[in-house]
Order: C-alpha cells, then sequence, then structure tokens
C-alpha cells in the first residue's frame, strides 16, 4: 500500500474520533443540565409521528449513570483521536457501549412502551456502534504489521509443493508478486487481498467445521478448498475461482516453472525476433 494511504486513513480517523469525543461531550452535558427537557424535546418531535410521549422522572441515579456512562465514551474516542492506530483496540470497547445502548432502548421499546426516545436512542447508538466498528476494520484491513502472516496464509492458500507441480509457491516469491499485484490494482487493494485471505482461512471453521486452513495438513486443505469449489454458494465458488486464478497467473510467470508447464521461453524469444515486430521486441527483451 502506498504510504499516503494509510496517512490519509489515519487523519480521517483522527477528525472522526474527535468530532465523536466533542459529540458525547456535548449529549452529556445537554442530558446533565437538561433531562426534563430532554425528554420533552423528543417527546415533542415523537408526538407527530404517533409515538406515546415518555413519563418525567424526578429521579436522578439514573441521571448519574448516564452521565458517567458518557464521560467514560468521550474519553475513549478522545483517546482514540489522539492515536488512531495506536489505540484502535478501544474502538471495540466504544463500540460495545453504544451497542449496549442501543439494545437495550430497543428493548424497551419492543417490550416496554413505544416511546420515541427509547427508538432515537437505539437507532443513534446502533449507528454509533457500527461506526466504531467499522474504524476498527478499516484499521485492522490497512494494517501493515500483519504483513507476515498475511504471506504466511498466501503460502499456504497457493500452490502447494509436490503437486501437479515439484515446487509450490513457498520456493519462489509468489506471495510477494500477488501483494504487489493487489497494491497497484487500488489503494486499497492490500486490504482486499487480507480480507479474501481471511475468507479462505476462516472459511473452513465455518463451512466444513476444522481448524482454520492454514493449520490443517495438505490433504484437509484440498478437501477444504474442493468444497469451496462445490459449494451451492456462487459467491464462495467465484472466491476459491478467483484466487487459483490470480495464483497460477503469477506462478507461471516464474522462470523455475516454466519446464513443468511445457513452456520453452527460448523458442517464444526466437520467434518474437523473428517477427514483424522485432526492433520492438529486442529492445523490450534487453531491458
Amino acid at each position: 500500500m502506498a504510504p499516503a494511504m494509510p496517512d490519509r486513513i489515519t487523519s480521517a480517523l483522527r477528525l472522526l474520533f474527535a468530532g465523536l469525543a466533542l459529540a458525547f461531550a456535548a449529549t452529556g452535558l445537554l442530558f446533565f443540565l437538561f433531562p426534563d427537557g430532554t425528554v420533552r424535546a423528543l417527546n415533542a418531535a415523537g408526538g407527530p409521528l404517533g409515538f406515546p410521549p415518555a413519563p418525567p422522572s424526578a429521579l436522578r441515579f439514573w441521571l448519574s449513570l448516564g452521565l458517567a456512562y458518557m464521560v467514560l465514551v468521550t474519553l475513549l474516542a478522545a483517546q482514540v483521536a489522539r492515536d488512531p492506530r495506536g489505540r484502535a483496540h478501544l474502538m471495540p470497547l466504544l463500540a460495545a457501549g453504544k451497542a449496549t445502548s442501543s439494545l437495550a432502548c430497543a428493548s424497551y421499546f419492543v417490550f416496554s412502551m413505544p416511546a420515541f426516545i427509547y427508538l432515537v436512542n437505539a437507532l443513534v447508538d446502533g449507528s454509533l456502534a457500527a461506526v466504531a466498528l467499522g474504524a476498527w476494520a478499516v484499521v485492522w484491513a490497512t494494517d501493515e504489521a500483519p504483513a507476515a502472516r498475511d504471506a504466511e496464509l498466501l503460502r499456504a492458500v497457493l500452490v502447494p509443493r509436490g503437486g501437479p507441480f515439484p515446487i509450490g509457491a513457498a520456493d519462489t516469491d509468489l506471495d510477494a508478486a500477488l501483494a504487489r499485484y493487489f497494491a497497484r490494482l487500488h489503494p486499497f487493494g492490500p486490504a482486499g487481498l487480507r480480507l479474501l485471505l481471511r475468507a479462505v482461512e476462516y472459511g473452513a471453521v465455518v463451512f466444513e467445521r476444522t481448524r482454520p486452513f492454514s493449520r490443517l495438513a495438505p490433504a484437509a486443505r484440498e478437501r477444504a478448498l474442493a468444497a469451496w469449489e462445490t459449494s451451492r454458494f456462487g459467491a464462495r465458488r467465484q472466491l476459491v475461482a478467483s484466487v487459483k486464478l490470480l495464483a497460477l497467473m503469477h506462478f507461471y510467470e516464474r522462470p523455475e516453472v516454466w519446464s513443468a508447464v511445457g513452456y520453452d521461453d527460448a523458442h517464444l524469444r526466437r520467434k518474437l525476433l523473428a517477427g514483424p515486430n522485432a526492433a520492438h521486441h529486442a529492445a523490450r527483451l534487453a531491458t
């Protein structure tokens, strides 16, 4: 991945979580200073839509707990904003808090009272939980640290040693070639490759009820890939077909496998240099 892309992502995440921290702080302060006014305002907004009003309450015990929660999510968002990549592990914690709030209000809306305030909080906090998890997924997908793991998975998924060819992907630079190919496709190409590899890795767990693909014996890996190729789900068949196409396209480029596939480089070179574009090919092959 080009270095500029992670920098732009980091800047966007820093801006996102700084904005969330400000929004959480302002919302918490609003709840604390105007608890009844907040309820009345949301009742007024939901009334024309047919929602029953939520009753006011003079008890401030729950308000104190809600204020503490808003302080906590504000601090979490502020910490993430300072270093989105280094503190990405805080993003799922923030998402967990928001998801809990959303699910609780959704439950109250369904099983207690269909008040507008419950619906609004369920939708807003549910969306914020999704945003936090999405940000965490972006950091994971664009992080350069798991590159060694990606290479290991590539060597496990790609052409095995001792199969149709005496050599395998582990004997060549096929993993590096594929990584470069995806990086040239799009700035998010390496992230797509990482997701594709994880789909194969944990697809064995989900669909075949086995260990992750890289931890299987060669025979079990062959069965797992065959299950992908014969799956009833078109997406699974297309995914493994794409992996095979890309892997073999780059594998056949390796000079060390040419003899195994019957490719004679010298013969092709002679044909090109004897053809009508001989000068062009001679200059290209000389570089």
